[in-house]
């Protein structure tokens, strides 16, 4: 009797034993699917970003970046095909369908009647994008890592967050430039933003740089992000003090806006890369 039930024991442990590893598995299957998810959505973030100061310098009177705004809606569509394979995890996400919503809108020329209100539809989209993201960091303990804390590797989400405040500034002064009419309530929003990146990137990247276990691999692509946050710091600068917005050309600022912005992703690919460097590692 007794080794039945030592048997029957057994048994059940092996069941248990058997279903844990299969969750296991599951679970981290679904957190490779989702760090795939977010790569796709990290790369349309970046696209709208980008399409976003190229129409609204077209908008706002430089014609000459139409041919690079042309380029960079076609790159969107690209991403968006890709992520049609992902549309039946997507669909529980309604900030997703709202953000596909306004590409539909901007696509079918409804805001081509104000510079102003296309920047905001993009900002409304790339909000909404950032949601998707923050909601699939969320269900996958992308931040936290298991802490009660964001961690350091978890930094990814607050630099991706922060490349919005400079893919803002770069549409602003890009349309400042082109426009060369420096209206006070754009002036004034460039200004505020311009204090935000201060505040909030060097902030993040010397949170980056001082983790013991990420400072040697992070050192220098933090150090050249402080270094191309500097000079878009000083081009807002230059651009704020000159009344007619003529200190430069919109190309000139946008280019110097973008490597500032592309050296915050540089950080962004890293971190996730890790992350999913440590799922593989788990199988």
């Amino acid at each position: 009797m007794a080794g039945l039930f030592l048997g029957i024991v057994l048994l059940a442990l092996a069941f248990w034993m058997i279903a844990r590893q299969q969750k296991q598995q599951r679970d981290r299957a679904a957190l490779r699917l989702s760090l795939t998810q977010i790569r796709l959505l990290r790369q349309l973030i970046e696209q709208v970003q980008r399409h976003r100061g190229l129409y609204y310098g077209v908008l706002s009177g430089e014609a000459s970046l139409e041919g690079r705004r042309w380029s960079v809606h076609q790159q969107i569509n690209q991403v968006l095909a890709g992520c049609r394979e992902h549309l039946p995890s997507l669909h529980w996400y309604d900030s997703w369908h709202e953000a596909l919503g306004y590409w539909e809108r901007i696509e079918q020329g409804e805001f081509l009647a104000s510079a102003d209100q296309m920047l905001l539809a993009h900002n409304d989209m790339i909000r909404l994008l950032l949601e998707t993201v923050q909601a699939l960091a969320n269900r996958n303990d992308l931040v936290c890592l298991g802490r009660l804390a964001p961690q350091a590797e978890g930094l990814w989400l607050e630099l991706l967050h922060n490349t919005e405040m400079v893919g803002q500034s770069r549409a602003i002064g890009t349309g400042i430039v082109a426009n060369r009419q420096n209206l006070p309530i754009w002036r004034a929003h460039l200004a505020s933003l311009s204090a935000q990146i201060n505040e909030q990137c060097y902030a993040a990247l010397a949170r980056l740089v001082s983790d013991p276990e990420l400072r040697d691999s992070v050192s220098q692509p933090v150090r050249v992000a402080e270094e191309a946050l500097d000079a878009l710091l000083e081009r807002i600068r230059e651009l704020l003090d000159r009344p007619d917005g003529s200190v430069m050309k919109s190309a000139e600022y946008f280019q110097t806006a973008t490597q500032a912005l592309s050296a915050q992703l540089v950080l962004v690919d890293m971190l996730l890369d890790r992350l999913e460097q440590r799922a593989i590692r788990a199988d």
